[in-house]
Protein backbone atom coordinates (compact mmCIF):
# COMPACT_ATOMS: atom_id res chain seq x y z
CA UNK A 1 0.00 0.00 0.00
CA UNK A 2 1.69 3.35 -1.03
CA UNK A 3 2.14 5.64 1.91
CA UNK A 4 1.70 8.94 -0.34
CA UNK A 5 5.07 10.16 -0.48
CA UNK A 6 7.68 9.29 -2.96
CA UNK A 7 10.35 9.11 -0.54
CA UNK A 8 8.40 7.03 2.35
CA UNK A 9 7.18 4.63 -0.65
CA UNK A 10 10.98 4.91 -1.91
CA UNK A 11 11.59 3.67 1.94
CA UNK A 12 9.38 1.34 2.35
CA UNK A 13 10.35 -0.57 -1.11
CA UNK A 14 13.91 -0.50 0.05
CA UNK A 15 12.68 -1.80 3.46
CA UNK A 16 11.49 -4.96 1.88
CA UNK A 17 14.64 -6.19 0.56
CA UNK A 18 16.38 -8.69 2.73
CA UNK A 19 19.84 -7.38 2.76
CA UNK A 20 21.53 -9.01 5.51
CA UNK A 21 25.14 -8.94 5.83
CA UNK A 22 25.91 -12.43 5.52
CA UNK A 23 29.39 -11.75 7.01
CA UNK A 24 27.41 -11.18 10.44
CA UNK A 25 24.60 -13.96 9.73
CA UNK A 26 25.07 -17.40 8.13
CA UNK A 27 23.04 -17.83 4.92
CA UNK A 28 22.34 -13.82 5.11
CA UNK A 29 20.88 -12.62 1.81
CA UNK A 30 23.88 -9.80 1.23
CA UNK A 31 23.38 -6.26 -0.90
CA UNK A 32 23.06 -8.11 -4.70
CA UNK A 33 19.38 -7.59 -4.70
CA UNK A 34 18.85 -4.18 -2.79
CA UNK A 35 22.01 -2.83 -5.06
CA UNK A 36 20.23 -4.01 -8.37
CA UNK A 37 16.46 -2.20 -7.40
CA UNK A 38 18.85 0.69 -6.46
CA UNK A 39 20.73 1.11 -9.35
CA UNK A 40 17.96 0.41 -11.72
CA UNK A 41 15.90 3.48 -9.92
CA UNK A 42 19.01 5.69 -10.32
CA UNK A 43 19.52 4.78 -13.99
CA UNK A 44 15.95 5.28 -14.63
CA UNK A 45 16.06 9.09 -13.48
CA UNK A 46 19.18 9.90 -15.81
CA UNK A 47 22.23 9.15 -13.41
CA UNK A 48 25.33 7.61 -14.72
CA UNK A 49 25.37 4.70 -12.35
CA UNK A 50 27.87 1.66 -11.58
CA UNK A 51 27.53 -1.70 -9.69
CA UNK A 52 31.21 -2.29 -8.33
CA UNK A 53 32.74 -4.59 -6.31
CA UNK A 54 35.17 -7.69 -6.00
CA UNK A 55 32.61 -10.27 -5.28
CA UNK A 56 29.70 -10.09 -7.22
CA UNK A 57 27.18 -11.08 -4.53
CA UNK A 58 28.32 -7.68 -2.58
CA UNK A 59 27.96 -5.04 -4.96
CA UNK A 60 27.71 -1.61 -4.05
CA UNK A 61 26.87 1.27 -5.96
CA UNK A 62 28.24 4.65 -7.14
CA UNK A 63 26.23 6.55 -9.32
CA UNK A 64 26.53 10.23 -10.49
CA UNK A 65 24.20 13.44 -11.30
CA UNK A 66 26.58 15.27 -13.60
CA UNK A 67 26.02 19.37 -13.25
CA UNK A 68 26.65 21.78 -16.38
CA UNK A 69 30.44 22.04 -14.95
CA UNK A 70 32.56 24.21 -12.61
CA UNK A 71 30.65 23.47 -9.65
CA UNK A 72 31.57 21.48 -6.68
CA UNK A 73 30.99 18.07 -6.34
CA UNK A 74 29.46 16.66 -3.36
CA UNK A 75 29.36 12.92 -1.84
CA UNK A 76 26.16 11.30 -0.52
CA UNK A 77 27.08 8.18 1.15
CA UNK A 78 25.42 5.42 2.78
CA UNK A 79 25.48 1.53 3.20
CA UNK A 80 22.99 -1.02 1.89
CA UNK A 81 23.82 -4.13 4.19
CA UNK A 82 21.50 -4.44 7.51
CA UNK A 83 22.60 -6.38 10.75
CA UNK A 84 20.33 -9.80 11.56
CA UNK A 85 17.56 -10.08 14.14
CA UNK A 86 13.75 -10.10 14.19
CA UNK A 87 13.05 -6.34 13.53
CA UNK A 88 11.66 -7.19 9.69
CA UNK A 89 8.20 -9.10 10.94
CA UNK A 90 7.18 -12.16 8.61
CA UNK A 91 3.56 -10.40 8.28
CA UNK A 92 4.56 -7.03 7.44
CA UNK A 93 8.42 -6.94 6.00
CA UNK A 94 7.93 -2.89 5.62
CA UNK A 95 5.28 -1.94 7.70
CA UNK A 96 3.23 1.41 7.71
CA UNK A 97 1.71 2.17 11.09
CA UNK A 98 1.37 5.77 13.13
CA UNK A 99 3.59 7.93 10.89
CA UNK A 100 6.94 5.21 10.69
CA UNK A 101 8.34 2.51 8.51
CA UNK A 102 8.81 -0.36 10.41
CA UNK A 103 11.11 -3.18 9.53
CA UNK A 104 14.60 -4.47 9.15
CA UNK A 105 17.13 -1.48 8.33
CA UNK A 106 14.63 0.95 8.08
CA UNK A 107 16.49 3.66 10.42
CA UNK A 108 19.79 2.14 9.73
CA UNK A 109 19.68 2.97 6.91
CA UNK A 110 17.20 2.30 4.09
CA UNK A 111 15.50 5.92 5.06
CA UNK A 112 18.85 7.32 4.48
CA UNK A 113 18.74 6.51 1.34
CA UNK A 114 15.70 6.92 0.04
CA UNK A 115 15.89 10.58 1.42
CA UNK A 116 19.01 11.46 -0.95
CA UNK A 117 17.86 8.81 -3.88
CA UNK A 118 14.81 11.52 -4.60
CA UNK A 119 16.44 14.96 -3.71
CA UNK A 120 19.79 13.83 -6.24
CA UNK A 121 16.10 13.31 -8.82
CA UNK A 122 14.84 16.23 -8.32
CA UNK A 123 17.91 18.41 -8.24
CA UNK A 124 17.59 21.13 -10.77
CA UNK A 125 18.67 20.67 -14.38
CA UNK A 126 20.97 24.30 -13.70
CA UNK A 127 23.12 22.34 -11.32
CA UNK A 128 26.85 23.24 -12.23
CA UNK A 129 28.85 20.39 -9.88
CA UNK A 130 28.00 16.70 -9.64
CA UNK A 131 26.27 14.79 -7.41
CA UNK A 132 27.88 11.25 -6.68
CA UNK A 133 26.20 8.84 -4.43
CA UNK A 134 28.47 5.74 -2.87
CA UNK A 135 25.99 3.04 -1.61
CA UNK A 136 28.49 0.36 -0.02
CA UNK A 137 28.06 -2.83 0.90
CA UNK A 138 29.35 -4.48 4.47
CA UNK A 139 29.92 -1.22 6.33
CA UNK A 140 28.12 -3.06 9.66
CA UNK A 141 31.27 -5.53 9.46
CA UNK A 142 34.25 -4.85 7.75
CA UNK A 143 33.54 -1.79 5.32
CA UNK A 144 34.93 -3.44 2.38
CA UNK A 145 32.31 -1.31 -0.12
CA UNK A 146 33.15 1.55 0.83
CA UNK A 147 36.93 1.50 0.72
CA UNK A 148 36.21 0.25 -3.17
CA UNK A 149 33.68 2.81 -4.04
CA UNK A 150 36.53 5.40 -2.57
CA UNK A 151 38.99 3.38 -5.06
CA UNK A 152 36.69 3.74 -7.92
CA UNK A 153 36.44 7.97 -6.93
CA UNK A 154 40.26 8.17 -7.07
CA UNK A 155 40.42 6.00 -10.16
CA UNK A 156 37.92 8.44 -11.75
CA UNK A 157 39.58 11.46 -10.46
CA UNK A 158 42.93 9.97 -12.50
CA UNK A 159 41.64 8.91 -15.49
CA UNK A 160 43.33 10.35 -18.76
CA UNK A 161 41.34 11.13 -21.22
CA UNK A 162 38.38 12.75 -18.60
CA UNK A 163 38.98 12.94 -15.09
CA UNK A 164 36.25 13.26 -12.45
CA UNK A 165 36.58 15.95 -10.08
CA UNK A 166 36.95 14.36 -6.62
CA UNK A 167 34.40 15.01 -4.00
CA UNK A 168 34.67 18.59 -2.55
CA UNK A 169 32.55 17.97 0.55
CA UNK A 170 30.51 14.61 1.72
CA UNK A 171 27.11 13.56 4.11
CA UNK A 172 27.16 10.30 5.14
CA UNK A 173 23.39 9.62 5.57
CA UNK A 174 23.42 7.56 8.98
CA UNK A 175 20.71 8.16 11.16
CA UNK A 176 21.28 11.03 13.52
CA UNK A 177 17.61 12.08 14.28
CA UNK A 178 17.74 15.05 12.39
CA UNK A 179 20.98 16.06 14.21
CA UNK A 180 24.47 17.16 12.54
CA UNK A 181 27.13 15.04 13.57
CA UNK A 182 30.44 16.53 13.30
CA UNK A 183 32.55 13.87 14.99
CA UNK A 184 32.29 10.37 15.82
CA UNK A 185 35.06 8.03 17.28
CA UNK A 186 37.51 5.65 15.85
CA UNK A 187 38.06 1.84 16.49
CA UNK A 188 40.49 -0.75 17.00
CA UNK A 189 40.03 -4.28 17.42
CA UNK A 190 43.66 -6.61 18.92
CA UNK A 191 44.01 -10.09 20.02
CA UNK A 192 46.30 -10.23 22.57
CA UNK A 193 47.89 -14.08 23.40
CA UNK A 194 49.58 -15.08 26.28
CA UNK A 195 51.43 -18.47 26.05
CA UNK A 196 52.18 -20.82 28.94
CA UNK A 197 53.50 -24.49 29.45
CA UNK A 198 50.30 -26.78 30.49
CA UNK A 199 50.73 -29.19 33.31
CA UNK A 200 48.15 -31.63 35.56
CA UNK A 201 46.21 -29.19 37.92
CA UNK A 202 48.04 -31.36 40.88
CA UNK A 203 50.87 -29.64 40.04
CA UNK A 204 50.96 -26.84 38.74
CA UNK A 205 54.31 -25.79 39.53
CA UNK A 206 55.27 -27.93 36.55
CA UNK A 207 53.52 -25.46 34.24
CA UNK A 208 53.13 -22.27 33.80
CA UNK A 209 49.76 -20.48 33.36
CA UNK A 210 48.65 -18.42 30.49
CA UNK A 211 45.71 -17.38 32.27
CA UNK A 212 47.67 -15.81 35.44
CA UNK A 213 49.78 -14.39 32.64
CA UNK A 214 46.59 -12.55 31.51
CA UNK A 215 45.69 -11.62 34.18
CA UNK A 216 48.67 -9.19 34.58
CA UNK A 217 47.66 -7.74 31.38
CA UNK A 218 44.06 -6.99 32.02
CA UNK A 219 44.97 -5.01 35.27
CA UNK A 220 47.25 -2.92 33.02
CA UNK A 221 44.21 -2.42 30.94
CA UNK A 222 42.13 -1.63 33.31
CA UNK A 223 45.07 1.13 34.84
CA UNK A 224 44.61 2.36 31.29
CA UNK A 225 41.09 2.86 30.93
CA UNK A 226 41.54 4.81 34.11
CA UNK A 227 44.42 7.26 32.37
CA UNK A 228 41.59 7.27 29.10
CA UNK A 229 39.29 8.35 31.37
CA UNK A 230 41.24 11.06 33.51
CA UNK A 231 42.76 12.96 29.95
CA UNK A 232 41.03 15.94 28.74
CA UNK A 233 37.97 15.93 27.25
CA UNK A 234 36.94 16.36 23.72
CA UNK A 235 33.83 18.93 23.46
CA UNK A 236 31.81 16.00 21.26
CA UNK A 237 33.16 12.49 22.07
CA UNK A 238 34.29 12.70 25.82
CA UNK A 239 37.17 10.41 26.48
CA UNK A 240 38.57 7.57 24.58
CA UNK A 241 37.95 3.98 25.97
CA UNK A 242 39.83 0.23 26.33
CA UNK A 243 37.73 -2.74 27.19
CA UNK A 244 38.45 -6.46 27.11
CA UNK A 245 36.12 -7.91 24.29
CA UNK A 246 35.99 -11.54 24.87
CA UNK A 247 38.40 -13.75 27.34
CA UNK A 248 39.52 -17.53 25.69
CA UNK A 249 41.65 -20.04 27.75
CA UNK A 250 42.32 -23.67 29.53
CA UNK A 251 41.36 -26.64 27.93
CA UNK A 252 39.55 -28.57 31.46
CA UNK A 253 39.48 -28.38 34.99
CA UNK A 254 42.32 -30.64 35.71
CA UNK A 255 44.98 -28.94 33.38
CA UNK A 256 47.06 -25.54 34.28
CA UNK A 257 46.22 -23.67 30.59
CA UNK A 258 48.62 -23.01 28.08
CA UNK A 259 47.12 -20.55 26.60
CA UNK A 260 45.11 -17.48 26.62
CA UNK A 261 43.36 -15.19 24.62
CA UNK A 262 42.20 -11.87 24.71
CA UNK A 263 40.46 -9.66 22.48
CA UNK A 264 40.72 -6.16 23.30
CA UNK A 265 38.56 -2.86 22.03
CA UNK A 266 40.17 0.40 21.86
CA UNK A 267 37.70 3.77 21.04
CA UNK A 268 39.97 6.44 20.21
CA UNK A 269 39.33 10.11 19.50
CA UNK A 270 40.09 12.47 16.55
CA UNK A 271 44.11 13.27 16.44
CA UNK A 272 45.07 10.59 18.77
CA UNK A 273 48.33 8.34 17.99
CA UNK A 274 48.33 4.43 17.03
CA UNK A 275 46.94 2.62 19.98
CA UNK A 276 48.99 -0.18 19.10
CA UNK A 277 52.06 0.94 19.97
CA UNK A 278 50.05 1.92 22.99
CA UNK A 279 48.89 -1.54 23.83
CA UNK A 280 52.12 -2.69 23.38
CA UNK A 281 53.72 0.02 25.81
CA UNK A 282 51.06 -0.71 28.47
CA UNK A 283 51.04 -4.30 28.52
CA UNK A 284 55.06 -5.04 28.19
CA UNK A 285 55.60 -4.36 32.18
CA UNK A 286 53.09 -7.09 32.54
CA UNK A 287 53.88 -10.75 31.75
CA UNK A 288 54.84 -11.18 28.44
CA UNK A 289 52.36 -11.11 25.25
CA UNK A 290 51.70 -11.09 21.63
CA UNK A 291 49.45 -7.92 20.07
CA UNK A 292 48.29 -9.02 16.72
CA UNK A 293 46.19 -6.18 15.03
CA UNK A 294 42.93 -7.25 13.65
CA UNK A 295 41.22 -4.30 12.34
CA UNK A 296 41.41 -0.29 12.95
CA UNK A 297 39.59 2.75 11.55
CA UNK A 298 40.14 6.41 12.35
CA UNK A 299 38.21 8.61 14.19
CA UNK A 300 36.17 11.55 12.34
CA UNK A 301 35.89 14.98 13.16
CA UNK A 302 34.57 17.96 10.98
CA UNK A 303 35.52 21.97 10.77
CA UNK A 304 32.72 23.75 11.76
CA UNK A 305 33.48 26.46 9.13
CA UNK A 306 34.22 24.08 6.91
CA UNK A 307 32.14 24.56 3.37
CA UNK A 308 29.91 21.23 3.73
CA UNK A 309 29.22 22.04 7.26
CA UNK A 310 27.89 25.25 7.21
CA UNK A 311 25.84 24.08 4.24
CA UNK A 312 24.32 21.43 5.93
CA UNK A 313 23.39 23.34 8.59
CA UNK A 314 22.06 26.31 6.65
CA UNK A 315 19.86 24.12 4.90
CA UNK A 316 18.84 22.28 7.79
CA UNK A 317 17.92 25.42 9.49
CA UNK A 318 15.98 26.57 6.75
CA UNK A 319 13.64 24.01 6.33
CA UNK A 320 13.26 23.20 10.05
CA UNK A 321 13.08 26.74 11.15
CA UNK A 322 14.93 25.62 14.34
CA UNK A 323 18.22 26.13 15.06
CA UNK A 324 20.54 22.83 14.29
CA UNK A 325 22.09 20.64 17.09
CA UNK A 326 25.31 19.63 16.57
CA UNK A 327 26.93 16.77 17.94
CA UNK A 328 29.49 13.71 18.45
CA UNK A 329 28.80 10.22 18.32
CA UNK A 330 30.36 7.15 19.95
CA UNK A 331 29.85 4.73 17.15
CA UNK A 332 32.12 4.72 14.04
CA UNK A 333 31.04 5.46 10.42
CA UNK A 334 31.98 5.20 7.03
CA UNK A 335 32.67 8.94 7.50
CA UNK A 336 35.66 7.82 9.01
CA UNK A 337 37.60 6.29 5.91
CA UNK A 338 35.84 9.47 3.68
CA UNK A 339 37.90 11.72 5.98
CA UNK A 340 40.90 9.62 5.99
CA UNK A 341 40.54 10.08 1.86
CA UNK A 342 40.71 13.70 2.22
CA UNK A 343 37.00 14.38 1.97
CA UNK A 344 35.61 17.13 4.73
CA UNK A 345 32.25 15.00 5.58
CA UNK A 346 29.16 15.57 8.21
CA UNK A 347 26.35 13.18 9.21
CA UNK A 348 23.10 13.72 8.81
CA UNK A 349 20.24 11.07 8.78
CA UNK A 350 16.68 10.40 9.86
CA UNK A 351 14.70 9.77 13.08
CA UNK A 352 13.46 7.05 14.19
CA UNK A 353 14.96 3.85 16.54
CA UNK A 354 16.28 0.26 16.93
CA UNK A 355 18.85 0.28 15.17
CA UNK A 356 20.56 -3.36 16.04
CA UNK A 357 17.51 -3.73 17.93
CA UNK A 358 14.50 -6.55 17.10
CA UNK A 359 12.27 -3.41 16.73
CA UNK A 360 13.10 -0.90 13.90
CA UNK A 361 11.19 2.45 12.42
CA UNK A 362 12.32 5.27 11.04
CA UNK A 363 10.09 8.62 11.07
CA UNK A 364 7.99 9.40 7.82
CA UNK A 365 7.83 13.06 8.38
CA UNK A 366 11.82 13.15 9.07
CA UNK A 367 12.28 11.72 5.77
CA UNK A 368 10.59 14.39 4.10
CA UNK A 369 11.84 16.61 6.09
CA UNK A 370 15.74 15.36 5.23
CA UNK A 371 15.29 15.14 1.49
CA UNK A 372 14.07 18.74 1.68
CA UNK A 373 17.51 19.19 3.23
CA UNK A 374 19.58 17.18 1.23
CA UNK A 375 17.68 18.91 -1.37
CA UNK A 376 18.84 22.44 -0.18
CA UNK A 377 22.17 21.02 0.13
CA UNK A 378 22.97 19.51 -3.15
CA UNK A 379 21.72 23.17 -4.86
CA UNK A 380 23.86 25.18 -2.06
CA UNK A 381 26.88 23.03 -2.54
CA UNK A 382 26.83 22.14 -6.41
CA UNK A 383 26.02 25.42 -7.22
CA UNK A 384 22.54 25.39 -8.52
CA UNK A 385 20.96 27.86 -6.16
CA UNK A 386 23.52 30.53 -5.47
CA UNK A 387 21.77 32.05 -3.20
CA UNK A 388 22.69 28.79 -1.01
CA UNK A 389 26.33 28.81 -1.59
CA UNK A 390 28.58 29.78 1.09
CA UNK A 391 31.75 30.52 0.18
CA UNK A 392 34.23 28.79 -0.32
Amino acid sequence: MPTGTPVADLARRLVAIDATNPSLVDGGAGERELAGVVADWLADRGLEVRVIGTDPARPSVLARRRGTGGGRTLLLAGHLDTVGGAGMREDAPAAVESGRISGRGAYDMAGGLAAAMVAVAAAPAELTGDVVLAFAADEEYGSLGMEELLAEVDSDASRPDRPERRPDGAVVLEPTDLEVTLAHRGFAWYRVEYEGLAAHGSQPELGVDAIDRALDGLIALRALGGQLAARPRHPLLGTGSVRVATIEGGTDAATVADRCVLVVERRTLPGEPDPGAELDRVLAPSSPARVVPLVSRPAMSAEADAAISRTVVAALEEVTGRPAVLRGDPWWTDAGLIQDAGIPVVLLGPAGGGAHADEEWVDIASLETLAAVLGRVIRGFCGGDPATRPSD
